[in-house]
């Protein structure tokens, strides 16, 4: 029993059923609540941990493994983009069952400058990308043949410099960003 005198009635904190307390710093009514609001504490703290595992695990990240991460994002992005197309370099349409990939236009290892940029990424079927290298004069005809992209385009791609260093605050940076307008694309599917 309590040793100050009149204790007052609260509120149950889980079920908020008013009770009596009966010892002092008491906050649950029965031992069900209290069973109930030590899982919700333990799994509030295993999830805090695992935010913090992963919050390290990313800042351990080497910059190639970031600039991976975001050519994954930024090649999605352009396959959604790109859902109702066909390959980019064949004539294989959008109904095809099999793997479709963001290809880029100029590759990512001879171009870094361009590898994260829309305008050299687009949908194409696994047999250009991988056994077609690409299919490069496909390539170029399909992108004189889509809306908005001409000589002037393709020119602008082809004169972009071949290198370029990303700081990890800029991957960071850009992973977040593309990494939202990915989640808000993923819901046009």
């Amino acid at each position: 029993m309590l040793t100050y005198k009149n204790p007052k009635a609260r509120s149950c904190v889980v079920c908020e059923r008013v009770f009596v307390p009966e010892r002092m710093g008491q906050v649950v009514c029965r031992s069900s609540c209290a069973q109930k609001r030590a899982r919700a504490i333990n799994e509030a703290k295993r999830a805090e941990e695992k935010a913090e595992i992963k919050r390290r695990k990313e800042a351990l990240k080497k910059i190639s493994e970031l600039e991976a991460d975001c050519r994954k994002i930024v090649q999605e992005i352009a396959r959604i983009r790109d859902r109702k197309d066909g390959c980019i370099s064949c004539h294989m349409g959008p109904n095809y069952d099999g793997i479709w990939h963001g290809s880029h236009y100029r590759a990512h290892g001879g171009c870094s400058s361009l590898q994260f940029h829309l305008w050299n990424i687009h949908k194409a079927c696994e047999q250009c990308n991988y056994f077609k290298g690409g299919n490069r004069e496909g390539f170029i005809w399909g992108l004189l043949a889509k809306p908005g992209y001409g000589p002037d385009r393709i020119e602008w791609l082809d004169n972009q410099p071949k290198s370029q260093k990303f700081s990890r605050e800029y991957l960071y940076r850009f992973k977040a960003v593309m990494g939202k307008r990915l989640r808000r694309m993923r819901k046009w599917k």
